[in-house]
C-alpha cells in the first residue's frame, strides 16, 4: 500500500510583520499549498494521507481555510488520518470536531494511544491527539495493542518530540517507538525534514513550504510504499514554491561596489534564486579600508528579482594587517591591542573594535573620521 506523510503546514499563520495585504496573500498561498499536496497524493495514487499535527497554526480557523480544508479532504475521498498537534490541538468545539468534517477524515481525539482500522487495506493506524498546548508525558510509554493478524501493516501518526525527554510536546523515546512494532512512524513537530530514527522507519515530515528564515530550503512531503514484507520505501517530493535561503558571502579583496554586486549576482545565480526566493546574505571577509558597502542600496538593486533580500555587513575593513602588525609606531601598537577583538567570534564586539580602529588611526594621522556605513545603518533605522 502507498500513503502520503505530511504535517506542519501551520495554515492561518499570522505573518504579522508583513502587513495586512501581504499576510493575507501568504495565507492564501498556504491554502494553495494544501491543494498541491493533495493533488500529489491523488497523482501518486496514495491509499491514504497521514497528517502528523499542526495542520493549523491556531485553533481559530478562518472561514476561507476551513472551507478549503473541507473541500480538499472531501475531494480526496480516501482515508485521511490526522493527529492534532500543540498548535491545532483537539477540542470538542473545535474545527476537528466539526459536523462538516468529511466522512473520510479520521481524527485522533485523546492523549491516550488510539487506533483506526482499515481492513480493506489491511492497515491499522495508531496515534493520539494533543488536547491542550502541551502534552508532558509519552502516550507510547506502555505496550500497545498487538496485531490482530500477521498481514496487517501497523503505522503510527504522531506529533512528538523524540529529541528531548523533558519536552512539553509529547516526549517519546526511540525505545517507546520500537516496542510497539510499527512498520512506519509518521512524525510531525520537528521542522527539519532530514530527522530520521530507527533506521528510517521513524521520520519527521518537515515543513511542506517555508514561512520564514527558520525554515530554510525546499519544503516537501513523503510518499511511502509498504509491501508484504512490511519494509517502507520512502520518496521525498518537493511541494514548495516559496523558499528561504541564508548564506555567507566572502568579499576578500573586494575594492568597489561594482565588484560586490557582481559577486552577489553570482551567488544568487548559484542558489537559483527567483521571485519566490527570500534571501538573507551575510557579507564577510577582510576588505580594503576605503571600500564602502551600502547595504540598503544593494538590497534595492536586487529587490525586484527576489521575494525579499536582507544584507548584513560583517566584513572587516582593515588597512594592511601584516604591515601594521610589524609597525613600531603608535599605529602598530594600537592595531596590535585591538587585534584580538577585531577577530572575535562576537559580531558586535568586532564592529566596536573596527570602529575604534578607524577612529584611532584617523586621530593618530590628524584626519577627520566619518563612518559612512554607520550613517547608512542610522538612516535605515
Amino acid at each position: 500500500m502507498r500513503f502520503l506523510h505530511t504535517g506542519d503546514f501551520h495554515l492561518d499563520s499570522a505573518f504579522g510583520a508583513r502587513g495586512a495585504v501581504a499576510s493575507q496573500l501568504c495565507r492564501q498561498r498556504q491554502r494553495e499549498l494544501l491543494k498541491r499536496v493533495f493533488r500529489l497524493a491523488k497523482s501518486e495514487e496514495c491509499d491514504m494521507v497521514l497528517i502528523a499535527g499542526d495542520l493549523l497554526d491556531t485553533l481559530f480557523v478562518s472561514p476561507d481555510t476551513q472551507k478549503a480544508c473541507i473541500s480538499v479532504f472531501a475531494d480526496f475521498e480516501k482515508p485521511i488520518i490526522i493527529a492534532p498537534g500543540n498548535h491545532d490541538y483537539y477540542t470538542d468545539g473545535g474545527f476537528y470536531a466539526s459536523k462538516d468534517m468529511p466522512k473520510n477524515v479520521y481524527v485522533f481525539n485523546s492523549p491516550e494511544l488510539q487506533y483506526f482500522d482499515f481492513p480493506t487495506l489491511k492497515v491499522t493506524v495508531a496515534g493520539y491527539a494533543f488536547t491542550s498546548p502541551a502534552l508532558l508525558r509519552s502516550p507510547l510509554c506502555e505496550v500497545g495493542r498487538q496485531r490482530e493478524q500477521s498481514a496487517d501493516i501497523l503505522l503510527l501518526c504522531a506529533h512528538a518530540d523524540v529529541n528531548s525527554p523533558t519536552s512539553r510536546y509529547a516526549p517519546v523515546t526511540e525505545g517507546d517507538l520500537s516496542r510497539h512494532g510499527f512498520d512506519y512512524i509518521a512524525l510531525g513537530h520537528v521542522h527539519n525534514p532530514n530527522a530520521e530514527y530507527l533506521g528510517g522507519r521513524a521520520i519527521y515530515c518537515g515543513f511542506p513550504e517555508g514561512r520564514a528564515f527558520d525554515e530554510l530550503g525546499e519544503g516537501g512531503v513523503y510518499v511511502v510504499d509498504i509491501g508484504s514484507d512490511r519494509k517502507a520505501s520512502v520518496t521525498r517530493h518537493k511541494t514548495s514554491r516559496v523558499r528561504y535561503v541564508s548564506e555567507n558571502l566572502t568579499l576578500e579583496g573586494v575594492s568597489d561596489a561594482e565588484q560586490i554586486n557582481e559577486l552577489i549576482k553570482e551567488k544568487l545565480d548559484e542558489l537559483g534564486a527567483d521571485a519566490y526566493t527570500h534571501v538573507r546574505l551575510e557579507l564577510e571577509g577582510v576588505i580594503n579600508l576605503d571600500t564602502e558597502i551600502d547595504t540598503a542600496q544593494i538590497e534595492k538593486s536586487f529587490a525586484e528579482c527576489l521575494a525579499s533580500i536582507e544584507i548584513t555587513d560583517a566584513t572587516l575593513c582593515l588597512p594592511d594587517g601584516d604591515y601594521l602588525d610589524k609597525d613600531v609606531t603608535l599605529k602598530g601598537e594600537f592595531y596590535r591591542t585591538l587585534r584580538p577583538l577585531l577577530y572575535s567570534d562576537d559580531a558586535a564586539e568586532r564592529a566596536k573594535a573596527l570602529r575604534a580602529l578607524k577612529i584611532g588611526l584617523a586621530a593618530i594621522e590628524g584626519k577627520d573620521f566619518t563612518d559612512r556605513r554607520a550613517e547608512n545603518e542610522d538612516n535605515r533605522d
